[in-house]
């Protein structure tokens, strides 16, 4: 940020204040070029809090002036962003936590009317939540019962028209009408019917075997026998309609359990789908409850970084800039030993390089060394 336009403008209206708009960015350039922003010896940027403001200038009260300029710059400059930050922080979160409100407090109104309006059958929606101790309570409990009820009459209902179908066909044979053990139970002029005709066959059965058939106590027996038979099969008459009335009686009250049955159901589907709504309400409530209240929270931390003006506090300007005793570079002596030193080496180097390169003759033994062969003799120089 020091190096920014905006930073060094206003370094450069300061400093000047008749300067011209179209020289700024050309002073900008001038003032840029010569500013150092560094962090201690050995430490980054990411892992300091302290940085080093360094301006490089011929003049060193006028690089006291411009580095001075700077910092007071750069701490203004980012007191407004960070304001300017806090306040667009604060009215986003304001915002975002009105506008939460307005939704929860409309989720909220759904939930209890739906509540107020269907408030005998949440206590249904109630019994079906999970964990309860016994599940089988209200319509659960109903159907189950009726079910089971069903169920007992079906079979008796079964029983009564198996011996209804049997006395029909006893009722059109001739012999004498069997009693199953079923109908002895629902009264005693049946069994005593059943009991007279079977001494009465025992009797005759004796007496043919020992008299003529007209024999007066014999045709007696007879007229008695008959008598008890017909009797018998008016009793089972009787029963026989009185069982027909039992057997419409049930498969009504079947009937009607069955429709109960269909009916609860029903109740039950639709107890079901109710719940399912009611769950899916008191969700988008919860979930926009909760999203109001972490936009609040974040518009209280927002509304505390924007009073306390946190980041400001923070920033300050340690030392002040001061005039150096002497000039930072350059360092004169030391750049002539290091030149001279530098100069000797590359003469060295220079030298042994040519030697090392060159191959002309310059003594007679370098003719006993390039050509191996013996020199006899030499010519000097003719000048």
């Amino acid at each position: 940020m020091i190096l920014s336009n905006r930073v060094i403008a206003n370094v450069v209206k300061e400093l000047d204040p008749g300067i011209q708009q179209k020289d700024i960015p050309y002073a900008i350039e001038k003032i840029r070029s010569n500013i150092e922003v560094t962090p201690p010896k050995g430490e980054t940027f990411e892992g300091s809090n302290v940085f080093y403001l360094s301006v490089i200038d011929n003049d060193p009260y006028r690089a006291v002036k411009k580095a001075d300029a700077l910092a007071r710059a750069y701490l203004e400059t980012y007191r407004e962003i960070s304001k300017s930050r806090a306040v667009y922080s604060y009215d986003f979160f304001k915002d975002q936590t009105d506008k939460l409100y307005q939704e929860m407090a409309f989720k909220e109104q759904k939930l209890r009317e739906y509540e107020t309006q269907n408030a005998l059958m949440l206590i249904e929606i109630l019994n079906l939540e999970p964990g309860k101790a016994n599940m089988e309570v209200g319509p659960n409990a109903l159907l189950t019962d009726l079910k089971r009820k069903y169920y007992v009459l079906q079979q008796e209902l079964i029983g009564i028209r198996t011996a209804i179908e049997h006395l029909e066909k006893n009722k059109q044979a001739r012999q004498i009408p069997a009693v199953i053990p079923e109908m002895e139970v629902h009264g005693r002029a049946i069994t005593a019917f059943k009991n007279k005709v079977a001494q009465l066959q025992i009797q005759l059965n004796e007496m043919k075997s020992q008299f003529t058939p007209e024999f007066t106590p014999l045709k007696q027996a007879e007229i008695e026998l008959n008598y008890n038979i017909k009797s018998l099969r008016e009793e089972l008459e009787r029963t026989l309609q009185a069982h027909e009335i039992t057997a419409q009686t049930m498969e009504a009250r079947l009937q009607e359990l069955d429709r109960e049955i269909v009916a609860l159901e029903e109740s039950i589907r639709l107890t079901a789908n109710e719940r399912s709504t009611y769950e899916s309400l008191k969700r988008e409530y919860s979930l926009a409850r909760d999203a109001y209240i972490s936009a609040r929270n974040q518009m209280e931390q927002a509304r505390l970084a924007h009073s306390l003006n946190q980041e400001q506090q923070n920033l300050v300007l340690m030392d002040h800039p001061v005039v150096p005793q002497k000039p930072y570079q350059p360092n004169r002596p030391l750049l002539l030993l290091l030149g001279l030193f530098s100069a000797i080496l590359l003469s060295i180097a220079s030298v042994l390089t040519l030697d090392h390169f060159d191959h002309t003759i310059k003594k007679p033994e370098d003719i006993e060394d390039f050509t191996g062969l013996r020199v006899l003799g030499s010519i000097p120089r003719i000048g």
